[in-house]
């Protein structure tokens, strides 16, 4: 089904809708039924929202080029159903796509700043979140064990209920043992103490 032309009152044919001026085709949007005239007005923007798209800088993962894309087309639908242009006709569509690129761009930016680096085995290896070093160099009497569950209770603040659950204990017997580990990191080493 073909729009109505606004100024005429009269369906316009293919030919004809390219001949409308920016200011009749965003009155059409405004006015008429949105999804008559919004495939037209993104057709003619094409060139205005390919170059927009290329300034603007995907933050992946969350945001992708296509993603950027679509929210840039949305933006310039939601201007054109409410802005009334006041400069010439060949100033229309670069305005209407500046504005949408802004918003974009505060989007993208607030997006960026809101953005958090998760540490996990994907990006770092596990000796970098754990060192080996740490359980390798012996401290007082506590072996590795005894070193890996303290790292774990006070270093990465894991609750020990779940460390409990992970041994299948009791949170008070994960309580003892935490504490007589602590007890044998502090106890002096015998044979270190020696050697110095």
């Amino acid at each position: 089904m073909e729009p109505n032309n606004p100024e005429t009152g009269r369906r316009s044919s293919g030919q004809g809708e390219t001949d409308l001026s920016w200011s009749a085709l965003l009155a059409a949007y405004r006015l008429g039924p949105k999804v008559d005239w919004s495939g037209l007005l993104i057709e003619r923007l094409g060139p205005w929202l390919t170059r927009a798209r290329q300034r603007l800088i995907a933050v992946p993962p969350f945001l992708d080029r296509d993603d950027i894309g679509q929210q840039l087309v949305l933006e310039v639908l939601r201007i054109a159903a409410r802005w009334r242009p006041q400069s010439e006709d060949c100033w229309i569509p670069r305005k209407l796509v500046e504005a949408a690129e802004r918003w974009v761009r505060k989007r993208l930016s607030r997006e960026r700043s809101a953005q958090t680096l998760e540490l996990n085995d994907q990006f770092y290896g596990a000796e970098v979140a754990e060192p080996v070093l740490l359980f390798d160099t012996p401290i007082g009497q506590a072996s590795a064990e005894d070193l890996r569950v303290l790292y774990r209770v006070k270093v990465l603040g894991e609750p020990v209920a779940a460390l409990a659950r992970e041994a299948g204990i009791t949170p008070r017997q994960m309580r003892q043992r935490v504490f007589a580990a602590g007890k044998r990191a502090r106890a002096a080493n015998a044979a270190g103490v020696d050697e110095d």
